[in-house]
């Protein structure tokens, strides 16, 4: 195939011509947006980067771990995404990092989906694979010394930034306290390196929310304490209950509690709605 008639070599001049709005076609999957509609308007670094893919495993039943070798180092903030060229074609996925921004390898947690990126990504992407990918996102966070506390409130899949920024924040003088719900246990990814992360530093600690299972055989707490599971959603109170314990620890300034969320649409605007901190988020998937 000639240069001229490639498909992703097309879409990559397009698109790397503009820093801030990326014009993008309607999806090939009738009714469902693009990432590239979905994010029109977000910043966006210049050039793709080219990364080969080193190791694809299944951390749930619907999940699957994406590790990325770049060619060469570069920059990102703990909450962006990537844009994610599908190789051969004019598909482009979107996919929060959850690797912290000093990790040499990068990660990407894809849930499955009949969109064609997700679809393609859990029934055809292989090892070994070369990929371009741009950093991107407007939300984001590293560690601040004038920020004392930082909530995160995650639901299924949306713990990928956050945990981007829990990874680039432990061992900071900033305290990291997270809310993270799934449906079950086995769809709360992360949850074992997160107790680890709990119980070895000093400045995290998360509650976890499991929606669609029984807690009992969990019991109320891990053996440490440090993490705990709980049975139903994350609800406006619990967070307004941590900001008020945060601002009478802290102070009542602004800028002294940060809060992030990351989830499904109906959940961000629930909490966002419902409590007493302004939540900082993309509603974009």
């Amino acid at each position: 195939m000639s240069m001229r008639s490639s498909p992703l070599l097309r879409l990559t001049s397009l698109l790397t011509s503009t820093r801030l709005r990326v014009p993008f076609t309607c999806s090939p999957f009738r009714g469902m947006s693009t990432h590239l509609e979905r994010t029109d308007g977000s910043s966006r670094e210049p050039g793709l980067e080219t990364c080969t893919v080193t190791a694809i495993s299944d951390i749930s039943p619907t999940v699957k771990l994406l590790k990325l070798t770049p060619h060469r180092p570069f920059f990102f903030l703990p909450g962006q995404w990537l844009d994610f060229f599908i190789p051969a074609t004019n598909m482009v996925g979107g996919y929060s990092l959850c690797s912290g921004p000093r990790d040499q390898i990068l990660e990407l947690a894809v849930k499955y989906s009949k969109h064609p990126p997700a679809h393609w990504v859990h029934t055809k992407l292989t090892e070994g694979t070369l990929v371009q990918v741009r950093v991107g996102g407007d939300t984001h966070f590293s560690p601040d010394p004038a920020v004392k506390a930082v909530l995160l409130i995650a639901g299924g899949i949306g713990i990928n930034p956050l945990l981007s920024m829990i990874r680039a924040g432990l061992g900071t003088s900033t305290r990291y306290h997270l809310l993270y719900s799934a449906s079950t246990l086995q769809e709360l990814i992360f949850w074992f390196e997160l107790e680890d992360m709990a119980h070895h530093n000093d400045n995290f600690s998360a509650e976890f929310f499991l929606t669609k299972e029984s807690v009992k055989q969990l019991g109320d707490s891990t053996e440490n304490g440090l993490v705990k599971f709980k049975h139903g959603r994350i609800t406006p109170e619990r967070v307004n209950g941590l900001v008020d314990g945060f601002r009478k620890e802290f102070g009542n300034r602004e800028e002294v509690v940060r809060c992030f969320l990351c989830g499904p649409p109906p959940m961000i605007d629930f909490i966002s709605n419902n409590v007493n901190i302004k939540c900082e988020y993309e509603k974009w998937w």
